[in-house]
């Protein structure tokens, strides 16, 4: 790794660590940590400061990763290590965004800002996982299951696309890795609210025979 990569990755870092749904909260009167899921992302940003400025806090959020992968894109154009330097850089705004230096390591989920990145890298996944996300989450009325469905759904699109650079399928696997471990919580909550569920159907119908 070239110190110029270096510098590139801590960029990268820097900006897309930057807690735009914080800083917007807190322009609204509204500390994202302390309401809801305590997240600092669109989600919770939706449900702390209404659908507009959520919406500002998602279209932030991929910005501020997609801009350093598509300047490093350029910078590295045409390179032997084209795929690979700005695979990192791309890795290292992700991690900015969900282990920000500015809030002691504590920060998003990193869906919006995968979105970004991969609209820039497999544009047709990007999009594709959105509208899977979108769907999702009008069928669940669960954020959660749209992130995740979205991630596994970006990876696998990106796979099928023999466009799609393998250093990029590898950045997509690691990311819905880490957008899967982030979700964790949620998981655990949807799957025992399931079960739950499943229990008490059970036992009406035992109730009931009929």
């Amino acid at each position: 790794m070239t110190l110029e990569l270096l510098a590139w990755m801590i960029g990268a870092y820097l900006v897309a660590g930057v807690p735009v749904g914080l800083l917007i909260g807190r322009a609204r009167g509204i500390d994202l940590r302390a309401f809801g899921s305590g997240n600092i992302g669109a989600s919770n940003a939706v449900r702390a400061l209404g659908r507009r400025w959520g919406l500002l806090v998602f279209a932030l959020d991929v910005a501020k990763a997609a801009l350093p992968v598509a300047a490093a894109v350029h910078r590295y154009a045409g390179t032997p290590s084209e795929t690979t330097a700005v695979s990192l850089v791309a890795l290292a705004a992700i991690l900015g965004h969900v282990f920000p230096i500015y809030l002691r390591f504590r920060g998003g989920k990193g869906v919006a800002c995968a979105f970004g990145v991969f609209l820039v890298l497999a544009p047709k996944a990007a999009l594709l996982g959105l509208f899977l996300y979108l769907q999702t989450l009008w069928l669940t009325r669960i954020s959660a299951v749209g992130s995740l469905t979205a991630a596994a759904a970006i990876l696998a699109l990106a796979w099928a696309d023999p466009d799609v650079p393998f250093a990029y399928v590898l950045l997509a696997a690691g990311v819905a890795g880490l957008i899967w471990e982030r979700h964790r919580e949620n998981l655990g909550r949807i799957l025992a609210v399931a079960k739950d569920s499943s229990q008490r159907e059970a036992k009406l119908r035992d109730k009931d025979p009929s």
